[in-house]
């Protein structure tokens, strides 16, 4: 097999983000889209059950954090490895992606078993939402292992040269789950539960066509047995890297489950009016998230192979391409939110809530894009630190603190009102860190109006 991931030091910046960052795009806007209609059909049981996949989603987000986590960092490593010619430790990384997956799935599952319950009450979950809570939870954790298997492995198939397979296994999985979802919530009387086991079984067979591209030996990286065996140096590499990616979701885990406690005590429309921000928040957002999965692999390589012009036309690209997409997207969405909400319910009163809240929590969103690459960027180039810092600044050094304080002084408008907060310096701390950066790595931060790449 050609080696594909040569082409990232050769070939044109704008073709590569095409190649690399449109499927991972594509993907995540798959992804968003499928979240979408699972909210779309589960609003049709009703407010409650919005509640209840809102406070579920914290323990379904730790589960996506792991395995993001793993893919990030083996990606790093796998990327910069084979800007370095280093094949060796590229292949090591893909043994112990697949190891740790196996490894996490089975402590999910049984801590699940025993003590589910009482981490749902914990995290917000009120008794008129509890029994749909862990209809919807309970599955998800029990096969938790092919959630770290599909993050994970999609990380590593793009980080090889291979972001179409990524983007086409992303597509398949989630349009089979939005098909399965009517199927198993209304024709099968399962409701929530059953929303939980459409995602599991299309999740499944993502999972399943990844490891067969390993196994089968259509990769430009061999499996080898030999390499499934713990390796504690390319573990913690990949967790040194990858840690941060994990934080960053575990953080924002941590700030949705915070929020939900303190909407506990205004009832369970509120709640639900958040996890409807969060899902359209993830329509926005997450194909900014798949962009920048794509920019990793062509950082990380011109990186190790010590192509600093390359790095700075990635990276101011993938500054105003991200920009410009979140603000169009929250734009359109901020004109006229009720025609948004009304896809998930008919309730005026919430429709009402999720319309108010929904234009306060969006002003700063246009802000995100950067965060987003600069975390990324920092990744890439093997900085630990600097993206750890990142991945907690907006939801737990800055989110946290400014909702507990604004919520006690000002009631519910202040939990709204944290989020733009946050968002506003967490954008001022981020952009003056990776503008350092990039001055200290010799590679100025202005505008491409005279670079000339080629065809």
């Amino acid at each position: 097999m050609q080696n594909d991931y040569e082409l990232m030091g050769k070939e044109s910046i704008t073709k590569l983000l095409f190649r690399y960052s449109l499927p991972a795009t594509v993907g995540m806007v798959v992804a968003a889209t499928y979240n979408i209609v699972d909210t779309i059909f589960i609003g049709r049981l009703g407010s409650e059950a919005i509640a209840a996949l809102s406070v579920a989603f914290p323990i379904q987000m730790i589960i996506g954090a792991i395995g993001v986590g793993v893919g990030v960092g083996s990606a790093s490593l796998i990327s910069r490895s084979l800007g370095a010619g280093n094949t060796r430790d590229a292949e090591k990384a893909v043994g112990q992606v697949i190891s740790l997956a196996l490894a996490f799935g089975l402590v999910v599952a049984l801590a699940s078993f025993y003590y589910l319950r009482p981490l749902l009450i914990l995290v917000g979950a009120s008794p008129e939402i509890l029994g749909y809570t862990e209809d919807y939870t309970s599955v998800i954790t029990a096969w938790s292992v092919v959630f770290f298997l599909i993050m994970s492995l999609n990380n590593v198939v793009r980080a090889e040269g291979s972001p179409l397979l990524s983007m086409k296994i992303m597509i398949a999985s989630s349009l089979l789950n939005i098909a399965l979802d009517p199927i198993f919530i209304f024709a099968l009387g399962m409701e929530v539960r059953g929303a939980a086991v459409a995602t599991v079984l299309a999740k499944s067979i993502g999972a399943f066509i990844l490891l067969f591209h390993f196994i089968s030996g259509r990769s430009s990286l061999v499996l080898q047995l030999k390499n499934l065996k713990p390796d504690w140096i390319i573990i913690y590499n990949i967790f040194r890297i990858g840690f941060a990616s994990m934080l960053r979701l575990f953080s924002k885990n941590l700030s949705l489950t915070v929020t939900n406690v303190l909407l506990v005590g205004f009832g369970h429309i509120p709640i639900a009016a958040m996890g409807l921000f969060f899902r359209i928040q993830m329509l926005i957002i997450m194909p900014v998230v798949g962009f920048s999965q794509g920019l990793l692999p062509l950082i990380g390589y011109n990186y190790g192979a010590e192509k600093s012009s390359r790095i700075r036309e990635t990276v101011i690209k993938g500054f105003s391409i991200s920009t410009a997409f979140i603000t169009l997207l929250a734009l359109i969405i901020y004109i006229n939110p009720p025609t948004f909400l009304r896809l998930f319910t008919a309730e005026a009163e919430l429709l009402a809530m999720g319309t108010y809240s929904m234009r306060i929590m969006m002003v700063m969103l246009p802000l995100i894009g950067i965060q987003v690459v600069s975390t990324v960027f920092f990744q890439a180039i093997g900085k630990a630190v600097p993206s750890l810092f990142l991945s907690l600044l907006r939801e737990v050094m800055l989110f946290i603190p400014l909702v507990l304080i604004l919520a006690n002084y000002t009631g519910l408008l202040g939990i709204w009102l944290a989020r733009p907060l946050s968002d506003l310096l967490a954008f001022i701390i981020t952009f003056a860190m990776i503008s350092r950066e990039l001055k200290n790595q010799n590679i100025p931060l202005r505008p491409l109006f005279s670079y000339n790449e080629a065809v």
